[in-house]
């Protein structure tokens, strides 16, 4: 079954995921109000890289100061790794749509 809440746009930015005091620098390829997919840049390890939550940090390239989030993993693939968001401010959730909007003016097509 396959839910999806609002639209998903693929991106390239800087993402800092950590669990407790172990972070990881990730890349967010695909990116929604609700979600987000990194590249970990090496296959995923259940164990090690699928705690309860994680705390982000997405460095937007149109932003100075990066969005926070708290997200949980809902599955991995290789490499890739799918994030719900669980806590995020509504600004960032905002800002967040406005990145989307901004990708599909530069042509990129939103799913």
């Amino acid at each position: 079954m396959e839910r999806r809440v609002g639209l998903r746009g693929r991106t390239d930015f800087q993402v800092l995921a950590r669990s407790g005091e172990l972070g990881q620098l990730c890349r967010g390829i695909e990116i929604s109000p609700s979600g987000i997919v990194i590249c970990r840049g090496r296959p995923v390890d259940r164990w090690r890289d699928e705690p309860l939550y994680l705390q982000l940090e997405l460095r937007l390239p149109e932003r100075v100061v990066p969005l926070r989030a708290l997200a949980r993993p809902v599955w991995s693939f290789g490499s890739h790794q799918a994030l719900r968001f669980v806590r995020i401010s509504d600004v960032d959730r905002l800002t967040l749509a406005e990145h989307l909007d901004l990708l599909h003016h530069r042509g990129v097509p939103l799913n």
